[in-house]
């Protein structure tokens, strides 16, 4: 089992919702510290500040990121790396859903996780890691795991963070590296990822905007701190490669895509 304790970890939207809960979970368990990497400055820079008077001055720090910008987020690694000395986790949470304008959601949702796994991989996990293992967790959706006609964007941004799960962690990449990557996919989850305006504002218009309300409205909804905790279960417990739901407030379950059979 992954031990969290003494462990360094970067989080990305780590101000708020389920980057906040994992944060303060991180901290709980006895992380030796926590990059807090946001966009949001003064969420951020607050949040910061009210886990340092918790635990400890040295423990937390906030970054300014812009997680689909790769020199901000790499900015981001350094930082936490001359700080704590070394980083062991990064959890790729940022995201955003906003289909009208789906460039900055796929340049957030999908660049943004590839930036982090790359960077993750290839430079400052094998290289600064305290243990013989790291862990990359990624934030997918239950989106990406089945059809929303209704989100069709979002749902392939978070259908590519799956697919990034399960390529990057495939055990010829983690036998190289030894940096386990994982994946959660949280059901409908009380967060601020969903605007003050209402889904007919980030949807691609109103008849889409409809379709997903009324797949959604018989949804139960969990507060994030289900989903903070599952995901703690998650970077200690699971194989690399793997891809968890979290939905309905209920035990997490494993995602297995039908596999077609291609003739030889």
């Amino acid at each position: 089992m992954f031990e969290i304790k003494g462990k360094v970890a970067l989080v990305t939207g780590g101000a708020s919702g389920i980057g906040l809960d994992i944060v303060k979970r991180l901290l709980g368990e006895g992380a030796k510290g926590v990059s807090i990497a946001d966009i949001n400055q003064e969420i951020g820079k607050k949040v910061c500040n009210e886990l340092q008077k918790k635990f400890g001055s040295n423990k937390v720090i906030f970054v300014k990121t812009d997680v689909s910008d790769k020199k901000s987020f790499e900015d981001a690694f350094q930082t936490t790396v001359e700080y704590f000395k070394n980083i062991d986790i990064l959890v790729n949470n940022a995201g955003i859903f906003n289909d009208v304008n789906y460039d900055k959601e796929i340049d957030v949702n999908f660049k943004g996780v590839a930036h982090g796994i790359t960077l993750g991989i290839q430079k400052f996990i094998p290289q600064y890691k305290s243990g013989s293992e790291g862990v990359i967790m990624n934030t997918a959706s239950s989106t990406g795991t089945t059809i929303y006609p209704g989100a069709p964007i979002y749902g392939a941004t978070k259908s590519a963070v799956v697919s990034l799960t399960m390529a990057f962690g495939d055990e010829v990449h983690y036998n190289r590296t030894k940096v386990r990557v994982v994946a959660v996919a949280p059901g409908l989850t009380t967060t601020n990822i969903f605007p003050n305006a209402g889904l007919m504002s980030v949807c691609l218009n109103e008849d889409f905007g409809q379709i997903f309300k009324e797949q959604i409205d018989s949804y139960k909804e969990q507060p994030a701190e289900i989903v903070g905790k599952n995901v703690m279960k998650i970077i200690k417990e699971k194989p690399s490669g793997t891809v968890w739901i979290s939905e309905d407030g209920e035990d997490i379950f494993e995602y297995i895509p039908s596999r077609p059979t291609y003739k030889p």
